[in-house]
């Protein structure tokens, strides 16, 4: 996986300077991506005995430029986690079982350009996003009474958060619509997420 960052990366560096294409006002952008250690993944942790498990978010988006510094959009994560081994104790019996996880998030995105190199190769920007979070949770059983651990399944939602510290943004070459971005933060996307985009107009 941190193969797959890396090379998205170097593709994006090597190409930057070809790129003269300019993202102003109007641009449209869809992206996909992947990210690591979200903060689902980071309360997992610390539940049960053992490593807990995590795949993703993965991530599905779209931005619009309102100028060509300020962008907006929609994003959509997924992920899916489970924790180490849980066991409850009970007067009559005892029951072992780990807790697995479908977590999806919808976002509503903020972004601010404060950097753009001569030719609009590269762009720097920073922004949040907030949205809604819902977890599906079933419970797989290790061992005991399967009556006494589906008492722990069930659902729950709230509200979700993304913090961008620094993201990268930046077109393959001068005609091409295809790109690449990067990003560092905090929050459902991951500490670091990365992947290609295509921008219309």
């Amino acid at each position: 996986m941190k193969k797959l960052f890396l090379s998205i990366l170097l593709c994006a560096g090597l190409f930057q300077s070809l790129s003269a294409q300019v993202y102003k006002k109007g641009n449209m952008t869809l992206y996909a991506g992947l990210g690591a250690s979200n903060v689902v993944a980071n309360a997992l942790n610390s539940v049960g005995e053992g490593a807990a498990n995590s795949v993703g978010p993965y991530i599905l988006g779209y931005q619009y430029h309102l100028t060509d510094k300020l962008m907006i959009g929609l994003a959509y994560t997924y992920q899916s986690a489970s924790t180490g081994k849980q066991t409850v104790t009970t007067a009559t019996d005892n029951v072992s079982f780990r807790t697995n996880l479908n977590v999806s998030t919808f976002l509503s995105q903020i972004n601010y350009s404060w950097y753009n190199n001569e030719n609009q190769a590269l762009i720097l920007y920073s922004g949040a996003a907030l949205g809604t979070f819902s977890i599906d949770s079933e419970l797989e059983l290790v061992s005991g009474n399967k009556d006494l651990a589906v008492l722990y399944n069930g659902l729950a939602n709230g509200m979700s958060y993304h913090i961008t510290a620094i993201g990268y943004k930046g077109r393959f070459t001068k005609s091409s619509k295809l790109g690449a971005f990067a990003e560092l933060g905090f929050g459902m996307n991951g500490i670091f997420n990365a992947g290609l985009q295509y921008t219309f107009n």
